[in-house]
C-alpha cells in the first residue's frame, strides 16, 4: 500500500512539516510505502502569506502538473489530503477519473469564514461547501482537533483524532539553565488582525509581570505583515528592553531557541471557530523541551495541558497573568511542571505513538 501526501505548503509550515512530511516518515518506518507531493516543494507554487500573489491561471496550471503525476499511481495508492484549498482539484480529480483511489481528507486549521451559512442550498462560503463535500467524498476524515472531529463527523461517519503532535526525538530538554532571567516564549505567524490582537494581550500581560517581577524577559519569534507592524508599534513599550523581537526561525533551529526559554505562551483571546479548531503546534513542541505553558481556556489547550501539573490554563486577562507570575515565581514549579509536560508529550503526542495511530487507521480501512 502506498500513501501519498499531498499538500500546497513548504517544508517550513506546520501543516506540511508534520503532517505530511513528519507523518510520511513515520508510515515508512511502519512498512508503508509513502512520498510527500508538496505543491511548493516539488512545483514552486508560493505558499504562506505569498499565497495571495498567486492568480488563479497559475494554480490552475500546477494543479494539472500534479493532475499528471498522481493519475499514474496504482489503484490501491491512497491520497492523503492535507487540507482542503485549490490544491485539492488535482488528487479529486485524479481520484474521481483516474483509478478510483481512495482519499482520506485530513483537516487541522480552520480555513474557512468564520460564519459560514445556507441560504435555502447556496452557501455563503464557497469553500466551506466544498470541504463538506470533500470530507463527505473521502473514505476517511483525520481531525487534529476535537473541534474538527466533530466538524467533520456531520459529514462522515469515520474520523480518526490525530492531534499534531511532536517529533520528542528532535526537540528534547537541554540542561538546566543556571541565570536567573526567567523567559517567557512565543513563536508563530502574524498575518491577520486577529492574531496581531492575540500579541498585544501578551505584551500586555507581560508588562504588568515586569512591574512586579525584574527578572522576566520576553521573546517573540514570528513573521508576518502584523508582526513587522506590531515590532514598529512597540518601540516605546514600558519594558520594551526586556521584550526581544525575532524574525522567524528555521523549523530545524527552533530546538535551540526553545532550550533557552522557561514559559510557552499560547493566547488565544478570541472565541472563535479558528482557534476551537486549530491544533497548536508550538504547545506540543514547548512539552517535549520540559517548558511549561500558560495558555488560553480556548480550543485544544483545554484538552492537553493539565492545570497546575503541566502548565496553567486562563479564561481572561488576570488568569493569564497569574499562570506566568506562578510559573516566574517558583523556579521548582517550572522545573517539575516541564518535567511532566515533557513525560505527556512522549506518552500522547509523539511522532512515534501518533504514526502507530495513524498506521491503524489506514489498515482498518
Amino acid at each position: 500500500m502506498k500513501i501519498i501526501f499531498i499538500t500546497r505548503e513548504g517544508y517550513q509550515l506546520s501543516g506540511a512539516r508534520v503532517r505530511c512530511y513528519g507523518f510520511a516518515k513515520q508510515l515508512n518506518l511502519l512498512g508503508f510505502q509513502t512520498r510527500v507531493f508538496s505543491f511548493a516543494d516539488r512545483l514552486g507554487a508560493k505558499y504562506g502569506e505569498k499565497e495571495f500573489e498567486m492568480p488563479l491561471g497559475e494554480k490552475l496550471r500546477y494543479n494539472i502538473l500534479a493532475f499528471k503525476d498522481l493519475i499514474k499511481e496504482t489503484r490501491d495508492s491512497i491520497f492523503f489530503l492535507q487540507r482542503f484549498n485549490y490544491h485539492a482539484l488535482a488528487p479529486l480529480l485524479a481520484s474521481l477519473l483516474g483509478r478510483s483511489n481512495k482519499v482520506i481528507f485530513d483537516c487541522d486549521d480552520w480555513n474557512i469564514r468564520e460564519d459560514p451559512r445556507y441560504y435555502w442550498v447556496f452557501p455563503s462560503s464557497k469553500m466551506e461547501y466544498l470541504t463538506r463535500k470533500t470530507a463527505g467524498y473521502s473514505a476517511a476524515c483525520v481531525a487534529a482537533s476535537h473541534y474538527l472531529k466533530d466538524y467533520l463527523g456531520s459529514f462522515n461517519r469515520k474520523v480518526e483524532y490525530i492531534p499534531t503532535g511532536v517529533d520528542t526525538d528532535f526537540f528534547t530538554p537541554a540542561k538546566n539553565k543556571e541565570d536567573s532571567k526567567v523567559v517567557f516564549s512565543w513563536t508563530g505567524t502574524v498575518y491577520s488582525s486577529q492574531m496581531r490582537d492575540n500579541i498585544v494581550f501578551l505584551l500586555n500581560c507581560f508588562r504588568e509581570v515586569a512591574r512586579l517581577k525584574n527578572n522576566v524577559f520576553l521573546w517573540l519569534a514570528g513573521c508576518g505583515k502584523y508582526y513587522q507592524k506590531l515590532k514598529a508599534e512597540f518601540v516605546d513599550f514600558r519594558y520594551r528592553e526586556r521584550v526581544n523581537f525575532y524574525d522567524w526561525i528555521d523549523s530545524d533551529k527552533m530546538p535551540e531557541h526553545l532550550a533557552d526559554i522557561d514559559i510557552g505562551l499560547l493566547p488565544l483571546i478570541q472565541n472563535s471557530r479558528f482557534n476551537q479548531a486549530k491544533s497548536p503546534t508550538k504547545l506540543f513542541e514547548y512539552m517535549s523541551m520540559a517548558k511549561p505553558v500558560v495558555a488560553s481556556f480556548t480550543g485544544e489547550a483545554s484538552y492537553i495541558i493539565k492545570p497546575g501539573e503541566t502548565g496553567f490554563l486562563a479564561k481572561n486577562k488576570s488568569e493569564f497573568i497569574a499562570g506566568m507570575l506562578r510559573l516566574a515565581e517558583d523556579s521548582r514549579l517550572r522545573k517539575e511542571a516541564g518535567e511532566r509536560a515533557r513525560k505527556e508529550a512522549v506518552r500522547a503526542y509523539s511522532f512515534n505513538i501518533l504514526g502507530k495511530q495513524l498506521a491503524g487507521f489506514i489498515d482498518n480501512l
